[in-house]
């Protein structure tokens, strides 16, 4: 193999090893969502309050940047969350001021999120785990996320969807 032959052969191994890499997600979250509470499951802790949900994400490769803003009985409140969609874990701070520890990973179209957050209650911590699954529905019009709260201050795993419409 002369030169030439073998520069081009390693150039194309080159590419196939980075192609990959530079790749897009295999669906993309950015832009402004409103929470749809009429097709909304809330969870139990909120569904007697009235309140609006509008959610920013900022979607670019492996990085996912969700901004929430909760407006409830007069109160405004934001949190913004950063994942990685490669697996890499990372803390965040919840609404309330807590630390949560999350992961995110690819399942098809579909957008896994796993939580841990520490939460002291009478003085004594518990794990409160939850996942999230992300997805978009209606030609991208809607994002669906359905979620699993696992406390063990209750009797079992508690199941929510919440519905955002693109504004």
């Amino acid at each position: 193999m002369n030169v030439l032959g073998a520069t081009v052969a390693l150039l194309g191994v080159l590419l196939l090893g980075v192609l990959p890499a530079c790749a897009e997600p295999p669906v993309n979250f950015s832009g402004t969502w409103e929470l749809d509470r009429n097709r909304s499951t809330l969870p139990s802790r909120t569904s007697g309050m009235a309140g609006d949900m509008v959610v920013v994400i900022d979607h670019k490769g492996d990085l996912l940047k969700i901004e929430r803003r909760v407006s409830m009985m007069g109160m405004h409140r934001t949190a913004t969350s950063v994942f990685y969609t490669d697996g890499r874990e990372n803390a965040n701070v919840t609404l309330r001021g807590g630390k949560r520890l999350s992961r995110a990973h690819w399942e098809g179209t579909s957008l896994v999120t796993e939580h841990k957050v520490n939460m002291t209650r009478n003085g004594k911590t518990d794990v409160i785990e939850s996942k999230d699954i992300r997805r978009l529905s209606e030609g991208g019009r809607v994002l669906i996320v359905d979620s699993t709260v696992r406390d063990p201050n209750e009797s079992g795993p508690e199941h929510f969807t919440l519905v955002f419409v693109r504004k």
